[in-house]
């Protein structure tokens, strides 16, 4: 659906001498000159006051754009000329100026921005051939590397959230959860390396998901937002001493929509219904937007709203990572004839044995639990946007913003897997496991295996979380005298992620024979499961306490977890900006900025733990339901698609889960929850100057800025520190950690206007980008996740990535119509950080066996063992193109065709160390680097018809080195997302569209170990498809 509410400006574009039909009565001159825009699909530009006042005569008939001007102006003493882009600039008559003269596009004079408050109040009637030159204007006119999209660039094209609508700027890769965008890399660096404003003041939202669970760092989700919120997106790629600190890629900055945009009555509304052929459910999605302007447009107000509920399903399949064959204590060596747990028929001895020594070694990959997953849900957005604008006088301007967003995802996971794969010793698992029958592919990873003695679960997990996102700001605009300026703003942020229900409830089945799966055939995304018993049927599962099996190793069990968790993020900001400009070639800015940032992460845990719940006394009867899914990812013959799985509610009633008393009590201090419960707070004080200029040299135009920003950071982390004690080996306090440190951030961007349609731009820059939030804000933590055991020791003394950063670009603009440019960026990266993880029993940590209690697991079993180190970085270098044009030259209706295209090759080269007792070494790209990237858009716009089809790349990225279980990296597989969108005018103000999203059903895959990409994950969304009216006047 895109931006609906700023796409108001919006008409169609069409030659300015194509005969339109009109029927207009005498009516406001400003409502005929509105009409004829809009009918024609032209740009007219005129200012209120030149037509207050002023009736037109009917106008009926066919006419060209200027015939009908020629008609309705005269008598008025108004004129119209045309300019090159082909738009209209309505003026008083003076002197013998001819109609359709035409204004120089790019005069070879040096230009700056406007430094006026307020630009002359205009109304713009906008067609989208208009909204592409509207965004190379604003490209073009920036002193550094900037891409924009303006209302209408994006509100032709479909997307659920703010990130989907980014995916097609050049340079911009979208990372996706939960079957949607959520966050952005630029360039190469991700989300952490990117900052976001709204309005000019930084902001910060999150959420959760299904893949990375809640954000606990500095990047914004920005799938919080629906795109609908915002009237235009300035994506800054290169630095200048009045951006906020903090990136490395870029700065986003959002734009809410303002009754000034356009005075006068506004009104637009839009509905959209949705259907998606995965889950064969549909949605809803609504907005609108009223505004005007009073007190003789010194006085406006502006409000727009938007509603979207989305159907969520996911179909796929996890192999729970890939683990070597003697982790978790290794397999069981078949014997015969003892009556152990690993006796095998006597003539089965020999392969059996067989199987085992081809298993049971550091070079042998497995599967830790093949499962097929699916998660059925809900995702639901709400955004506000309130805008008073207060002109008091042409020296002064008064601006109050209000955004508000909710995004709330309801969702129950459904999976069926083999535990036993990734439990150690203590947990009768993997040690009890019989191989029968094994093959290996060339890389050593189990490609078919037949099992004995095999836990098995079935699991649910009900998620249900929400995110609400609130800004307001403050802005106040004087011009002091002739060449003092001030502008003074204040702002404030809050987002607060509440995940109170995230419940899991678990049922087994241990020391299954016969299990087996293969991928032989069909490969690692569709693996033939046999579980080896039938699990449609309620009495072959398990649930209670914990159990022992005859000549077992260990006791183990299902779980509940009810695992509570909640992260705030709050922004306060005050600015203050004095200019002087004495009308010249410079213009001086210096600035202070102050900010607080605080980031609250809270979590609770059972205190009794989460096993060893007793049994019911009825058994699983009425506890459990059968669970059908899948159909459209359609598991090989053999594998089950129903399963019994417990029945959350019911579970509910029966153990009063959600009571938090007695054996259902959470508190925040158990081992497992007190790395949960963290605060950052800082306290940053910039002061900078920027000098803008303007000269020629040699003939040609420069223009550009220099500056600098000094900044100062306090911070302070608070957590709870292990402090074993003799009498208390798991005693514990809350610790706080502060520091202050300094960076100064030089800045320089130059342009050259070479030719009259070329440009030719260099930066230079300091940057810094400071620390993520979980490791500064944590010491020590014990966490166990089922499989998945780990120790986290964070750092609130790590240095922030500090890096210098070169652009250097080519930038042609031919036409009205065409632009390509060629930018070459490079960055020496001199500090970065690195999370460092290896395998390793827990007794090696020397960390008290009490923080296990509760746990199931002990000191002997694999854990994996997390820090994080400063590490000397590297260079990250790459390129971009662009082009975009639309086929003016060929005939007739073929005339409205045209394409935007864009690439971008990144590459860096970081020293990752793969181990702390070592010196092995991996260089390779950073995390979330796609070498390759690129999206394109054909167009075609003519008449009442639009239609556009886009495709966007990104190539395979790291998203951790190293990666789980003792492999190198993990990462996630190259990704072409293909949408559509159509629409037709019905009649003026009114449109049809039709769109599609997802339509070759990609997914997303991700794997572990860069030589063999076993497979980590891979999830289907479907595709989605949207059909609704626009109406605006």
């Amino acid at each position: 659906m895109g931006v609906v509410a700023p796409a108001v400006l919006a008409g169609v574009s069409a030659h300015a001498q194509d005969a339109v039909e009109y029927n207009l009565p005498a009516q406001p001159l400003s409502d005929a000159l509105t009409a004829i825009g809009s009918k024609a699909g032209v740009n007219i530009v005129f200012a209120p006051d030149a037509v207050k006042g002023k009736r037109s005569t009917p106008l009926k008939g066919r006419f060209s754009v200027p015939a009908a001007l020629d008609a309705l102006l005269t008598g008025t003493g108004l004129s119209y000329s045309r300019t090159f882009g082909g738009s209209y600039i309505i003026r008083a008559t003076a002197g013998p100026l001819a109609k359709t003269a035409p204004l120089p596009d790019s005069p070879r004079l040096p230009r700056d921005p406007p430094r006026r408050l307020q630009d002359v109040p205009v109304v713009v009637v906008r067609g989208y051939r208009q909204s592409l030159i509207e965004s190379l204007k604003q490209k073009r006119s920036f002193d550094g590397l900037m891409d924009s999209i303006v209302a209408e660039d994006v509100s032709k094209l479909p997307d659920n959230n703010l990130a989907e609508a980014l995916q097609r700027v050049a340079g911009v890769a979208v990372s996706r959860d939960q079957g949607e965008g959520r966050s952005i890399t630029v360039r190469g660096l991700g989300p952490d390396f990117t900052r976001v404003t709204i309005n000019g003041m930084e902001a910060q939202a999150v959420t959760e998901g299904i893949g990375t669970g809640a954000n606990k760092s500095r990047g914004s989700d920005l799938n919080v937002f629906p795109s609908e919120l915002f009237s235009r997106i300035d994506i800054k790629k290169t630095s200048s001493a009045d951006q906020p600190e903090g990136s490395l890629g870029a700065t986003v900055d959002l734009v809410t929509p303002r009754p000034f945009d356009r005075k006068g009555p506004v009104h637009a509304f839009a509905v959209q219904a949705s259907y998606n052929d995965l889950s064969h459910r549909s949605g809803q999605r609504a907005t609108g937007l009223i505004s005007n302007t009073f007190d003789g447009d010194r006085l406006g107000l502006l409000v727009s709203a938007t509603y979207a509920e989305t159907p969520l399903e996911l179909q796929g399949v996890h192999s729970g990572g890939w683990n070597q064959g003697t982790a978790n204590g290794g397999f069981c060596k078949p014997t015969t004839g003892t009556g152990g747990p690993c006796d095998v028929p006597a003539a089965d001895l020999s392969a059996s044995l067989a199987a085992y020594e081809q298993l049971n070694r550091a070079t042998t990959y497995h599967p830790q639990f093949y499962r097929y997953t699916n998660s059925i849900g809900t995702v639901e957005r709400i955004g506000l946007t309130g805008s008073l604008q207060w002109q008091p006088s042409p020296r002064t301007l008064l601006t109050a913003d209000l955004l508000l967003a909710r995004h709330k995802t309801q969702r129950n996971d459904y999976y069926l897997e083999a535990i036993g794969f990734s439990r150690g010793a203590s947990q009768g698992g993997k040690p009890e496991i019989v191989p029968r029958r094994v093959e290996l592919d060339a890389d050593q990873a189990v490609i078919y295996g037949v099992f004995d003695n095999v836990d098995v679960r079935s699991e649910v997990t009900v998620d249900d979380f929400q995110t609400d996102f609130r800004q307001a700001s403050l802005r106040l605009r004087h011009q002091l005298t002739p060449h003092w300026g001030l502008d003074i703003a204040l702002g404030s942020s809050r987002s607060k992620l509440d995940n109170f229900k995230e419940l899991t409830v678990q049922i087994d089945r241990f020391n299954v024979d016969g299990y087996s799966f293969d991928i032989r055939g069909s490969g690692q995304a569709r693996p033939v499961i046999n579980y080896g018993f039938d699990v449609t049927d309620a009495g072959s599962w398990y649930f209670g306490p914990l159990v022992t099996q005859s000549g077992g190793s260990g006791a183990a069990g299902p779980e509940i977890r009810l695992r509570p968790n909640y992260v705030r993020n709050d922004h306060d900001i005050a600015k203050t900006i004095v200019t002087y400009d004495p009308g010249g070639v410079w213009r001086l800015e210096t600035g202070l900025e102050l900010k607080r940032y605080a980031y609250t992460s809270m979590g609770s845990r059972y205190v009794e733990g989460e096993a060893n719940f007793p049994a019911p006394a009825n058994g699983l009867s009425g506890l459990t339901t059968l669970f059908c899914g899948m159909g459209t990812i359609d598991p090989p013959g053999g594998t089950p698609r129903c399963w019994q799985v417990p029945d959350i509610d019911a579970f509910v009633r029966a153990y009063d889960l959600l009571s938090n008393d007695g054996r259902t009590a959470l508190s925040t201090t158990p081992p497992s929850a007190r790395g949960l419960n963290q605060s950052v707070v800082e306290n940053d004080a910039a002061l900078y100057t920027r000098l803008h200029f303007r000269t020629t040299w040699q003939g040609v135009p420069l223009r550009g800025d220099l500056g600098f920003r000094q900044v100062r950071t306090h911070q302070a982390s608070r957590f709870f520190s292990n402090v074993p004690a003799d009498t208390d080996p798991s005693r514990f306090v809350l610790t706080r950690v502060s520091r202050v440190y300094n960076d100064f951030l030089p800045s320089f961007n130059l342009t050259a206007e070479w030719r009259p349609d070329t440009l030719l731009r260099f930066s230079a820059a300091k940057i810094m980008t400071r620390p993520p939030l979980s490791t500064i804000a944590a010491a020590t933590t014990v966490s166990v996740n089922g499989g998945r055991r780990q120790v986290t020791t964070g750092n609130p003394l790590i240095e922030p990535i500090r890096a210098t950063s070169f652009d250097l670009a080519w930038e042609w603009y031919p036409s009205r119509d065409t632009a390509a440019s060629v930018s070459l960026f490079y960055k020496d990266i001199s500090t970065y950080i690195q999370t460092l993880t290896y395998v390793a029993p827990y007794r090696v940590t020397g960390l008290p066996e009490e923080l296990l209690q509760y746990s199931g697991v002990s000191p002997d079993d694999d854990f994996h063992i997390i820090s994080v180190v400063n590490t000397p970085g590297g260079p990250l270098q790459g390129a971009e193109i662009n082009y975009q044009t639309r086929f003016t030259a060929l005939p007739g209706l073929w005339s409205g065709l045209g394409m935007k295209l864009s690439y971008t090759y990144v590459i860096s080269r970081i020293n990752y160390d793969l181990s702390p007792v070592s010196d092995v070494r991996l260089r390779t790209d950073l995390i979330n680097i796609s070498r390759n990237a690129y999206n394109g858009t054909v167009y075609y716009a003519k008449g009442p018809m639009q239609v556009r089809l886009s495709a966007s790349y990104r190539d395979r990225f790291l998203i951790n080195v190293p990666g789980s279980w003792n492999t190198d990296a993990s990462g996630t597989e190259p990704a072409t997302y293909w949408d559509v969108s159509a629409s037709y005018r019905l009649r003026p103000g009114l449109t049809l569209s039709l769109e599609g999203l997802n339509l070759t059903h990609e997914g997303v895959e991700t794997w572990d170990r860069t030589s063999a990409h076993l497979l980590s994950g891979t999830n289907f969304a479907g595709r989605q498809f949207f059909i609704g009216l626009r109406y605006r006047n």
